[in-house]
Formats: structure tokens, C-alpha cells, sequence
């Protein structure tokens, strides 16, 4: 509700039948802890909705107004979508998108659009044996559950960007939201729970719904723990030992690929939750930093590409991850992250600097964050470079910036800038200057680069950047000022590009701009 009340708004009237679903008292079981907690987590809901009904709307900034309208538009129809079961009778006997069957060539075009964007939701699979697996039945235990069939198609609708698709929107989020349930009351295929579970947060990220997207990747974190993905020992396969117990949440590995995938799938969420949290104001749900409970603390090595685990070309020393990324010491192998890793491991400095800024922190732990995103830093590959890893080193005047690179880059800047923020020191502000010059320099090289590319979370990334420069601004005098302003001015400008792609930036752009003209806060 606290987030809520920040970042979210509610439509001043809601639907009868959205009432209805409220009041109506659920009847579960609790006949084990997965159903108990299920029933937990409903009754909840519940109490959120019930708070919503009565909570005033807020006013939504004054936008340009076909911004404006498609926002209002989207928020309501998802907002009630979000809460409504899916009836699988036609409204009215009129409308396609809710018929029971989708039509095959809808299906497999929506699959494949979100075969092509899915690095933008930070997920990766094994292509071709996805594919093949949508022929078994639903009920198959080695077909994808349909929860992840149904939020692939979600995103598969978002990314076509189809008008005519809003209705097959709603539709699959309802399905994928009762798949879901399905999948968590009968321990089902847990590992498809979760990324399924990671691809709605990342919907409603899209759809700034930010408190739903931080409630929604709660769970997905919650469900990695209780699975043990956090603590997976090596990305090297190898046959389960002894017999598995009843007890177990999931099964062992069958393969060098299904190991893969877990790892992936383990790193999506970290990024997720990592984005999210920091674009809410909140903590991230999953443990952070190189101090964490050894119960919880994360040792899953960083994801490598999914043809290197098929093939079986990573080492049993290539288990770097968390506490490597803060003591670069105790390192095992040296061999060149993927971008996949970089970007998870840019999310854990950026998100332990916005942990560190606001909790008590001795200068140790400070020192420590310096250090890594140092070390992070002077490893990283030219914005030019292509490859998987940033290997392939750019041909002079050919070469497009890697969009990919330009978020990895912008995230140890950003987390300098997170701990320097208050230093009135010299030293503070030299390094809040070089943070700055660091995300404009960034930023600058993307002339040339067709912004429907960039990551949302870029855009989120650039926002909170403006937010701090802004105040640095307000408490600034001469020249430095006057240089703060420049690059502020650079990275606004990249905001409001981007907020094109994605209009609901444009209420932080403009958020943004009414805090430059009012002043400092006193």
C-alpha cells in the first residue's frame, strides 16, 4: 500500500464485478505450505483491493493528450483485467480476442515476436527446445506449464505494439495470473512458475504498475529460494547423486541445458528485482551484498550462453558470482562475462549502493562498493564492441554502439553517484562529476541508435540519475553548476527520446522538470 500510494493510482470508479470478486470469500485448505501460504497471499490481495476502493484517485499529471489517453486507457483496462478472472465465453458473443481458441498463426507469430525481444526481458532458453516441447500436451510434465505459455504470449502481444492486440492483453494476463495459482497450489512445474511469474512483474514494469510489478517479483524471489536456485554450486551438469525426496520443490537438473536455463532464470530475477526495487524505492527482495545470511546468501554462478552449457564448454572453476563481483581476489577464472552476466552484475553494485544510502553504513562497507565497481568498470568491454561478451572489437565507422553496453556502463556510474550524493568533500564531488560525465558520455553515443532498442529499465535508470542531479543542481554554485546542468541537461533529453517508446516516462519527465523550476526543497 505504501508504494501504492507513491507510485501507483487507482481509476475513480471500479467495476461491479471487480467488487463482487472482492467480497467473494475464498474457501482453501490449508493442507500444506505451498496452499497455505496461497490462501495467505489471497487474502491479502483481498485487503489491498478492499484499501483501494476507498483510497481517492489521484490526479494524473497534465500530458500531452494522446499520451495522456493511451495511459489512462491501458492503466484501467489492465487494473481491472489484474483483478477480473478471465471468462472464456465471448463478451457479447463479439469479440475474438476472448474466444476460447486463439487462432494457430496468431499464436506462433505472438511466440515468435517474443522469441525475438526476449533479451529485453532479461530471459533466455534454449530456442529450439522450446519449440519442440509446445507440441506435448499441457498436462505433460515435460511441456513448459501453461503459466509460461501464457505470459510468453502476454509479452509476445506487448512487443508487437498492435493496437488491434489490447484485448489479447488482457486476456492472457487473467490466464497467465490462474495459471500461475494452478502452478503454485499443486507445487507444479515450479521452475516455469517462476519464470512466468518473472515475465508478468516485467509486464506490469511495462505497464507502470510498479507496486504490482514489486508484489508480483516478490514472489518469483521468494519461489527461487524455496527452490534453492540461489545456491546452485556450478554451471557443470552432472547426475543426481541419490534419490530424490518427496519433500523436493524441484527436480534435479535432466541435463546440461535444463542447468542452464536455472541459472538464467535465477539472474533474471535478480535483475528484476534489482530494477524494480530501486524504481519503487524498496528494498530488493533477494539478498544483496557480500555480507548476506549463508542461508540465503547467493552463490548461483553468473549466467554463461545457453549453446556453452549445451556444449559443455564451461569449466567446474567457473563459479564466480556475488562475492566475487566485492573480492575480486577470490576469483576462480578469468575468462570474459557474457553481457548477461555483466548487466546482473551491474544491478547488484547499483542496488547495494541504493541499500547502502539508506541504511547506516560503517566506511568499510564503502570502500568495499568503491573498490568493486572499480574493479567492474576497467573491465569492461568499448561501447562499440560487439559479441555476447563484448569480445569483438569494433571496425572504425561501421560499427553501432552495443545499447546492451550503454546500460552496463550507466550502472556502476549510477551507483557512484547513489553513495556520493550527499558528500559536501571535494573528493565527493569530483567523483559525483565523473559518475555524471560517465553517464552522458554514455549517452552520447547514442545518435545513431534506434531507441525502441533500449531497455525500459534504462530509461528508469536515467531517471533516478536526473533525480539526484537535480538536487546536486539546487545546492550547486558556478561552475559546477553550470557543468551539472550540461549534463543533466543530456540526460533529460535522452529521457524524454526514449519516453516515445515508452510514454508512461513521460510522467517522469515531466516530474522531473516541475522539481528543476520549483527549486531546492528546503
Amino acid at each position: 500500500e505504501s508504494v501504492n500510494s507513491r507510485y501507483g493510482w487507482f481509476p475513480p470508479a471500479i467495476s461491479v464485478q471487480t467488487r463482487a470478486l472482492i467480497d467473494y470469500d475464498y474457501h482453501l485448505v490449508p493442507s500444506s505450505p505451498i496452499v497455505a501460504t496461497h490462501a495467505l497471499q489471497i487474502l491479502l490481495v483481498k485487503k489491498t483491493l478492499r484499501k483501494c476502493l476507498v483510497t481517492p484517485a489521484k490526479r494524473l499529471p497534465t500530458l500531452a493528450p494522446e499520451v495522456l489517453r493511451l495511459a489512462r486507457v491501458e492503466e484501467v483496462a489492465f487494473l481491472e483485467a489484474m483483478n477480473m478472472p478471465w471468462n472464456p465465453t465471448p463478451t457479447g458473443g463479439q469479440n475474438p480476442a476472448f474466444s476460447q481458441e486463439i487462432p494457430s498463426r496468431l499464436r506462433d507469430s505472438l511466440i515468435e515476436t517474443f522469441l525475438q525481444n526476449r533479451d529485453k526481458c532479461c530471459f533466455d532458453l534454449h530456442v529450439g527446445r522450446f519449440i519442440a516441447s509446445l507440441s506435448l500436451p499441457s498436462e505433460d510434465l515435460r511441456g513448459p506449464h501453461p503459466a509460461l505459455v501464457q505470459s510468453i504470449l502476454l509479452m509476445g502481444s506487448y512487443f508487437s505494439r498492435a493496437p488491434a492486440l489490447v484485448d489479447y492483453e488482457v486476456r492472457f494476463l487473467a490466464q497467465s495470473r490462474q495459471e500461475l495459482s494452478a502452478s503454485l497450489s499443486d507445487a507444479d512445474r515450479l521452475h516455469d512458475y517462476v519464470r512466468a511469474s518473472n515475465l508478468v512483474a516485467f509486464f506490469y514494469f511495462c505497464k507502470g504498475m510498479y507496486a504490482e510489478a514489486y508484489q508480483q517479483i516478490g514472489n518469483s524471489a521468494r519461489m527461487v529460494v524455496t527452490c534453492g536456485l540461489h545456491q546452485i554450486p556450478s554451471g557443470v551438469w552432472h547426475p543426481a547423486t541419490q534419490p530424490e525426496g518427496t519433500d523436493q520443490f524441484i527436480s534435479h537438473p535432466v541435463d546440461s541445458v535444463d542447468l542452464g536455463e536455472r541459472i538464467h532464470t535465477f539472474w533474471q530475477t535478480v535483475t528484476l528485482d534489482r530494477m524494480i526495487a530501486m524504481v519503487v524505492g524498496q528494498l530488493a527482495h533477494l539478498p544483496n551484498g557480500p555480507h548476506a545470511d549463508p542461508n540465503f546468501r547467493v552463490t548461483t554462478p553468473w549466467p554463461r550462453l545457453i549453446h556453452e552449457y549445451e556444449s559443455g564448454n564451461i569449466g567446474n572453476d567457473e563459479n564466480n558470482s556475488i562475492i566475487q563481483l566485492f573480492d575480486p581476489r577470490l576469483s576462480g577464472y578469468f575468462r570474459p562475462d557474457t553481457l548477461y552476466g555483466l548487466r546482473a552484475q551491474g544491478l547488484c553494485l547499483a542496488q547495494y549502493a541504493f541499500h547502502l544510502s539508506h541504511t547506516s553504513t560503517a566506511p568499510q562497507e564503502i570502500a568495499l562498493l568503491d573498490n568493486a565497481i572499480n574493479v567492474f568498470m576497467s573491465r569492461l568491454p568499448g561501447l562499440r564492441n560487439g559479441g555476447e561478451s563484448g569480445e569483438i572489437a569494433p571496425t572504425p565507422g561501421l560499427s553501432p554502439v552495443n545499447h546492451k553496453l550503454v546500460l552496463i556502463r550507466t550502472l556502476p556510474c549510477l551507483a557512484s553517484l547513489i553513495i556520493c550524493q550527499h558528500g559536501a568533500d571535494p573528493i565527493a564531488r569530483q567523483r559525483v562529476g565523473a559518475a555524471t560525465q560517465g553517464i552522458a558520455a554514455a549517452i552520447s553515443e547514442l545518435s545513431d541508435t534506434d531507441f525502441s532498442e533500449l531497455f525500459l529499465g534504462l530509461g528508469h535508470l536515467w531517471f533516478i540519475a536526473c533525480e539526484i542531479l537535480t538536487n546536486i543542481y539546487h545546492h550547486s554554485q558556478g561552475t559546477v553548476r553550470d557543468q551539472i546542468s550540461r549534463d543533466l541537461n543530456g540526460v533529460l533529453r535522452a529521457l524524454k527520446k526514449l519516453s516515445l517508446v515508452y510514454p508512461l516516462l513521460g510522467f517522469q519527465v515531466q516530474e522531473l522538470e516541475q522539481k528543476l523550476a520549483a527549486g531546492p526543497v528546503s
